[in-house]
Formats: structure tokens, C-alpha cells, sequence
């Protein structure tokens, strides 16, 4: 048997590498003779510098602006060539970066995102690939794009640093100042899901109370989407809120399109494809993915979706472990779905098992494939 463990991270738990280390442990433990190979996984969010490590091996250190605007020291990569530079949006705007209390998205901000992206540009790269998700804002990319010389005005004049809150405050966008090294650079951005920038499935109404937002925020981050949607129609008539992607990261998509002339494309699908999952594939038997949740937002461009869909065009089994099934899911190419945490168990008592159980889910599934085989 060759067994693929192939999953993402595993939120407050384990990171993809442990993860996929533990799934790994199970699999050889019910199968000694079996060829099990460890591939962590990302979609763009958090992980994807470590996951594309061998593509872009080159780590470089930057000091950025967090989500509330203090220093902290980011990182980013450049490929062998030097030519290309892959950036985790999640480094400098990413929730990791705030503790429980510090999180709310009306006062969070994605400037750090365009310092990185200058610092790349420093550089002197011809193509930058931005991973979005994990975030921790809801500010349509538009601190990310006055890092980048972009201004928003009103009739008072320019306005200070936006975040979510702020954005209710526009009344103009000026591109004049743009950094003019982005001409004649590609930039290609891994949206860690499909959603819109506005609207019942878009960036705030589907994603902000999981990143510190209340109920009572989501009217206002909406309408400061909105009104940075009207206006940057005026400077970019193709700017469109409804793309696929426009609502990754809070937005950052939008800003990445609309701002930078950016191309969104789903994150997980282009990770696959450049660690050439197809070929990786070939000779398989098994293959083993996963998340901390497996519910109705995986079919929006998550990265176990996108895993099946690769397994189902191959025919090979593939089986997800997460910490929490919604049974009502159907994704095409999953083969079985089981939810490793122990019935009625505390969350916190949860994500402390959760390698144990992974490793033990793992072997049990394993040595029922392998007897299937025999």
C-alpha cells in the first residue's frame, strides 16, 4: 500500500506537519509494510510558507505593522531563483497575531500585507504570490493598499490609516501614488475560500464573528465594504464585489484585484498544483486529509474539498479526519468522514487529544483498508 497524509491544520491544535505526522504514525502502525508519505497542506492561510518550502526556499525577515498597527518581525519567501516571492498575508494580519480580547475586526487593519508586499518588491521580484487567509480583518485590503502609496479621501482630505470602522469614512480613492514598481509585476493571490466581498455568503456576514465581530458590528463592516466597493468602481470600473475570492481575508482579495491588478484564484487548487498533487497521486491507495471542522464551509473552496476532488478525478479512497463532521455534508470524492474528538468531550480536552486521536483514527482506518485489500 502507498497511503498519502495530506491534511491542513488543525485550529488550536496541531499545525498540518504534526498533523500529518500523527496520521502517518496510525497508518504505519496497521500497516508496517505500507509506503506512507507525510504532505502537510495549506490553502493560503496559515502554513503555506512551510507547505511550498521547496518551491520558495529562501525565508526573508521583515518588520511590518500587526493588525493593530505594532511592530512585529514578518517573514516571507523568495523561490531558488530568486524572481518570485511567496507572502502569507496571515504573517502580518493574521488572528494568530492577537490575543482573545485584543479581536475585532472594525479596529484591525491589512497595512502589514502591503508592507510585506514592498519589502518583496525590494527585492526586485517579478511575480508575487499572496496567500490569503486566517485573517484577522474585515478592511477590503484598503489598509493593505496606503502601505502601498493607494489614498482614500474625504472632504477633509487624505485619511489616516483605515481599518474595518474607518472605511465608512470614504469619499474618494487616488491611485496616483501607487508604487510604481508594481508595473510589470505578476501578482497571483490564494483565496483560502470562493465567497464575495458583500452580501449574505460575503466577507463579513459569513466570516466576522469567528474573528472577534459581533452582531451589532456586522451592519457597519458591511456598509464600509459597500461604500469601498461604490467607490473603487470609479477608479477601476472592472472592480466587481460578487468576484469568487473578493471576500478572502476580509476583503484583502478585493483590494489585491481592484488595487494591484491582482489575479484571485483558489488557494488550495493552486497549492495542489505546485506541489504537483496529480503526479503524487499516481500509485496511491489511500489517501488521508483533513481539518478542525468538516461543515457546510468546506465545500466553499476549503482545502479538504479540494484534496477530494483530486482523489475522485484519480479513483483513489479518500477519507477525512476531523475534529468536528456535520453528517449532512456531501462533498464529492470523500469517501468516509469521521469526526476523531470523543463524544461529549470539553473543546480544550479536545484539541489536547486531537494528535492522539488522529493517529488512532488513522491506524483503525487503515488496517480496514488494508484487510479490504488482502
Amino acid at each position: 500500500m502507498r497511503i498519502l497524509a495530506a491534511p491542513d491544520k488543525f485550529k488550536q491544535c496541531c499545525t498540518a506537519q504534526e498533523a500529518a505526522r500523527a496520521i502517518a504514525s496510525g497508518a504505519r502502525a496497521a500497516a508496517p509494510g505500507a509506503q506512507v508519505v507525510e504532505l502537510p497542506l495549506a490553502d493560503g492561510g496559515e502554513g503555506t510558507l512551510d507547505v511550498l518550502s521547496r518551491a520558495f526556499p529562501h525565508r526573508i525577515k521583515a518588520r511590518v505593522q500587526d493588525p493593530l498597527g505594532r511592530e512585529v518581525e514578518a517573514e516571507y519567501a523568495l523561490d531558488e531563483e530568486r524572481k518570485a516571492a511567496l507572502i502569507e498575508s496571515s504573517q502580518a494580519c493574521g488572528l494568530w497575531r492577537l490575543e482573545e480580547f485584543e479581536r475585532n475586526p472594525l479596529h484591525t487593519s491589512t497595512f502589514g500585507v502591503g508592507q510585506l508586499i514592498a519589502h518583496a518588491l525590494s527585492q526586485n521580484v517579478k511575480r508575487i504570490v499572496i496567500g490569503l487567509g486566517g485573517s484577522a480583518t474585515s478592511d477590503g485590503g484598503a489598509g493593505m493598499a496606503q502601505a502601498l502609496g493607494v489614498k482614500f479621501t474625504n472632504a477633509k482630505g487624505v485619511l489616516p490609516a483605515l481599518n474595518g470602522e474607518g472605511l465608512i469614512k470614504i469619499g474618494g480613492i487616488d491611485l496616483s501614488g501607487l508604487d510604481a514598481r508594481l508595473r510589470g509585476v505578476e501578482i497571483r493571490a490564494l483565496c483560502d475560500v470562493t465567497t464575495g466581498l458583500i452580501g449574505p455568503q460575503g466577507a463579513t456576514r459569513k466570516y466576522v464573528i469567528q474573528k472577534g465581530g459581533t452582531t451589532q458590528s456586522v451592519d457597519k463592516l458591511e456598509m464600509g465594504l459597500a461604500m469601498l466597493a461604490e467607490f473603487a468602481r470609479q477608479v477601476n470600473p472592472k472592480a466587481d464585489p460578487m468576484d469568487e475570492g473578493s471576500g478572502a481575508a476580509g476583503g484583502l482579495g478585493f483590494g489585491i484585484s481592484v488595487f494591484l491588478g491582482g489575479k484571485l484564484e483558489q488557494g488550495s487548487r493552486a497549492v495542489l498544483e505546485l506541489l504537483n498533487f496529480q503526479k503524487l497521486l499516481e500509485g496511491t491507495s489511500l489517501v488521508f486529509t483533513g481539518e478542525g471542522s468538516y461543515d457546510e464551509q468546506t465545500p466553499d473552496g476549503k482545502l479538504v474539498c479540494e484534496v477530494a476532488r483530486f482523489c475522485g478525478r484519480s479513483r483513489v479512497p479518500c477519507v477525512v479526519l476531523a475534529g468536528s463532521v456535520v453528517p449532512e455534508v456531501e462533498i464529492a470524492g470523500v469517501t468516509a468522514a469521521f469526526e476523531i474528538s470523543r463524544f461529549g468531550a470539553r473543546k480544550q480536552d479536545a484539541l489536547n487529544s486531537g494528535t492522539l486521536n488522529l493517529q488512532r483514527f488513522a491506524k483503525h482506518v487503515t488496517r480496514l483498508f488494508a484487510g479490504a485489500k488482502a
